[in-house]
This record gives C-alpha cells, structure tokens and sequence, in this order.
C-alpha cells in the first residue's frame, strides 16, 4: 500500500478537488484530520470526496440509475441530512504508483478498513447501511443528539446553523 506521510502532507492534499467542499462544516475538520491520520499509520492514502460524487457514484454504478436521475438525486436538498450541516463526506483510497502518481483503488477490504477505523472514531460509515450501503461515505452524528431521534437532531441543526452557533458543542 502507500509509503506514510507526514501529518501536514497529508491534511494539505486532503481533497481530491478542494472546489467541491464549500459545504463541508470546518466542525468536521478534526475528525477528518484523526481518520486520514489513523489511515496513513495503516499504510492507507485517502482523499475526501464530496458527497454529492459518493453517492451519484454509488448511485450510477451499483444501482445502475442513468446518469441525470443519479445527479439530480444527489443536487436535491429538500430534506434536511448530515450533508446540509457539511457533516457528511466520501473518501476514495489512492496509493502510489511506482512512478509516484496517486492512483484510485477501488477494493472492498480497504474500504472496510477503513469503516471500522472511522467508526472507532465515532463516525457513521454507511458501509454498514443494510438497505443502501456505500462504503465510501461517513457521517458525523454530534455527541449531543445521542439520545435524540433523527429528527430532533435535525431541528436542532437547523436552529444551530441559523443561529451560527457551533454544531458539535
């Protein structure tokens, strides 16, 4: 798998395209930061992908929709998700080429890897989804809504982020 890289490297080429990820909520950041580090110590290179890619990937190549319908599944936000609060992303796993080109892996082991490590880290991997799993997509439910249903975790987002209040505090 890839050589290890130092912390800096690798939280500076964290995105495989850093134009996607207006929505991504700095609150997140630390999280990500802990995953790609956990990662990098067991020789796995990871990018974070917008959510929206993920899952018009998941949507276009494991369920087979076309790929307008797959586009304006993921560009809807009429309801509210851990990706209107920048609280959800997708990663891909690279490793180097011989010639020192990151290349795409696309393995199901890694990937279940690398769900287990997110998920010691309190992250929900959608790996383990039993209707829709993705194995490239994590979500980060805040400490506060433990005991809350979806819903109210939602409403209470909702107010935070008008609020401009912290999300995960």
């Amino acid at each position: 798998m890839s050589e290890q890289v130092d912390e800096t490297a690798l939280f500076n080429t964290l995105f495989a395209d850093a134009n996607e990820f207006s929505n991504l909520s700095k609150e997140v950041f630390p999280t990500i930061k802990t995953l790609l580090k956990l990662c990098a110590e067991h020789g796995i290179f990871l990018k974070i992908i917008n959510r929206s890619t993920v899952v018009r990937r998941c949507l276009i190549s494991d369920l087979g929709f076309d790929i307008t319908a797959a586009y304006e599944g993921t560009e809807n936000l009429t309801n509210l998700a851990y990706y209107n609060f920048g609280l959800a992303f997708g990663i891909g796993i690279y490793e180097k080429t011989a010639f020192g080109q990151l290349k795409y892996v696309d393995h199901k082991i890694l990937y279940n890897k690398v769900g287990k490590i997110g998920e010691s880290i309190g992250l929900t991997w959608a790996g383990n989804h039993p209707f829709l799993s993705n194995l490239r997509y994590f979500e980060l439910r805040p400490h506060w809504a433990k005991n809350m249903s979806d819903k109210e975790m939602m409403n209470e987002l909702y107010r935070r982020k008008n609020a401009k209040l912290n999300l995960l505090t």
